[in-house]
């Protein structure tokens, strides 16, 4: 676990006979859908200090080392998967390919297996007894790469395996390429290719509880409301939940189209307590408004009380009405942000930190290691540049005429602008070190139209979608309209049996 990214899904990662974890991570994150953690856990060592999943002999392979390895990686399929039902991928080379083919043996399995120049291990004797999958699909789905000229492990063994896993009701998809004995770039294009086909979809929806329409009353503004909605949400299928962050909005504001807020840690922890899958958002918490130590308590108990889903969006704010009614100086606020997510990461750390000569050791922690998710809202490019320093993703957003100048942002006004910012966002994280790409979550340009008339415009929103997934947006935010629960619910469904949601959950 030492070797690992950020992301909404898991790829593990299994190195070769006396290979290296580190070396598969860099390959694995060639291959990862844009987003996703890379897991690469190492193989035990031997007398000899090589890394091997398993023993050979005369029979092949040991069946208790196999066992054993393949048990090991069940078990960390599971623990990765947690109580949100994250999608993962596990990915084997040689000998590794060979452990990703067997980890059924361990009672649970990724979402999908890739074999890259491997083989399904013969143990000479009775195969393994296979317990019940307590997690994942029963037949992931598997790509099976083989390397026409490679000598080490003929591409007979990838034919022999795809025929075996057919013949058990399993099935795979076989791919014989130019190689050898080894990871070409081509290798990584199909890997990569292939899990964006199968994987989790395209794109991850994060659906707005409308606790903003404070003129509904309790039938949305309420203890009751989140709580039914938020489960309405999740048997939908979608991924995440969000709330906005408006402690004192000023009348002006508000006549212009604005909106009121819960607080958002409150509502969420709501949500929370009504789901087991749904990943709680913010969008956006505004940490300039609050002391770091109070954020850091209310974010890290949200973690908590929802076993690490919290997703936390962060942004500079705006409205200087809203600042002066808290006290805080507008002109500071992107200072104040930076420093205050300079002093998240410090009191999350574990660390006694030192405050004034007073020692003090924060707890809880969040349970997500070493933060839960941070996104990072803002279209300018020093907005970029604080979410590669901090972050692990950028939340851009449309802006209508005149919201750019409102806000303080940078124009993206059609999808010409976000396709020339999201290359700006990619040279950006590389100048900056980061060798993961960053997370991606934008609203629609058409979503507001999509509100206005949910009947008309629920197809333009969702080929709009369908061009953003293809742009390498990774989620949306999105919210639907309704006066009521029941409204609400029932529009949410329709968007989500549109999108497919119901039926991706529905596989897994």
């Amino acid at each position: 676990m030492d070797h690992f990214d950020r992301g909404h899904g898991v790829v593990v990662i299994l190195h070769g006979h006396a290979d290296e974890p580190a070396d598969a991570r860099a390959w694995a994150r060639r291959m990862a859908p844009s987003g996703w953690e890379v897991v690469a856990p190492g193989a035990p060592r031997d007398e000899s200090g090589t890394r091997s999943w398993f023993r050979s002999g005369p029979r092949g392979a040991d069946a208790a080392s196999l066992q054993s390895s393949a048990e090991r990686v069940a078990e960390l399929v599971d623990d990765l998967r947690g109580p949100a039902g994250r999608p993962v991928a596990l990915i084997g080379f040689s000998q590794g390919a060979a452990v990703a083919l067997a980890v059924g043996a361990g009672g649970a399995q990724p979402d999908a297996v890739v074999s890259i120049c491997g083989f399904l291990a013969e143990t000479g004797g009775p195969a393994p007894v296979r317990p019940e999958v307590r997690s994942g699909p029963r037949h992931p789905s598997t790509l099976l790469v083989a390397g026409s000229s490679d000598e080490v492990v003929p591409p007979f063994f990838s034919e022999d395996a795809a025929a075996a896993l057919s013949a058990s009701g399993a099935g795979a998809t076989l791919r014989v390429v130019e190689s050898g004995h080894e990871l070409t770039e081509e290798i990584g294009e199909l890997v990569h290719d292939w899990l964006r086909s199968v994987g989790a979809p395209p794109v991850r929806v994060s659906l707005g509880l409308p606790v903003d329409r404070v003129d509904a009353g309790s039938e949305l503004v309420s203890g009751r409301a989140i709580a039914d909605l938020a489960v309405a949400y999740e048997r939908a299928g979608f991924h995440a939940a969000y709330v906005t962050d408006h402690p004192a909005p000023d009348e002006r504001w508000l006549a212009a189209g604005g909106h009121h807020a819960l607080e958002p840690t409150v509502a969420l922890a709501v949500a929370a307590g009504a789901t087991r899958r749904l990943a709680l958002h913010t969008n956006v918490y505004v940490l300039a408004y609050r002391n770091p130590f109070l954020a850091a308590k209310a974010l890290a108990s949200l973690d908590v009380v929802s076993d690490g889903r919290l997703i936390l969006g962060v942004a500079a704010g705006y409205l200087a009405g809203e600042f002066a009614a808290l006290g805080v100086e507008h002109a500071e606020r992107v200072e104040l942000l930076e420093r205050s997510l300079t002093e998240l990461r410090r009191i999350w750390s574990g660390a006694t930190v030192d405050v004034d000569g007073a020692p003090i050791r924060p707890e809880p922690l969040p349970v997500q290691r070493p933060t839960p998710p941070i996104w990072i809202g803002g279209n300018t490019v020093a907005a970029m540049r604080r979410a590669a320093r901090h972050g692990d993703g950028w939340s851009p957003f449309p802006t209508a005429p005149g919201v750019a100048r409102a806000t303080g942002t940078a124009r993206i006004t059609d999808v010409d602008d976000l396709r020339a910012a999201l290359g700006r966002c990619t040279e950006v994280w590389e100048a900056a070190g980061r060798e993961e790409t960053p997370t991606i979550c934008f609203v629609p340009f058409g979503l507001q139209r999509y509100l206005d008339d949910a009947t008309g415009r629920l197809d333009e929103l969702v080929d709009e979608i369908t061009e953003l997934s293809a742009l390498g947006v990774d989620w949306v935010a999105l919210s639907v309209p309704g006066r009521t629960r029941a409204e609400v619910r029932d529009r949410a469904g329709e968007l989500a049996d549109r999108l497919g949601l119901r039926a991706e959950i529905g596989s897994a």
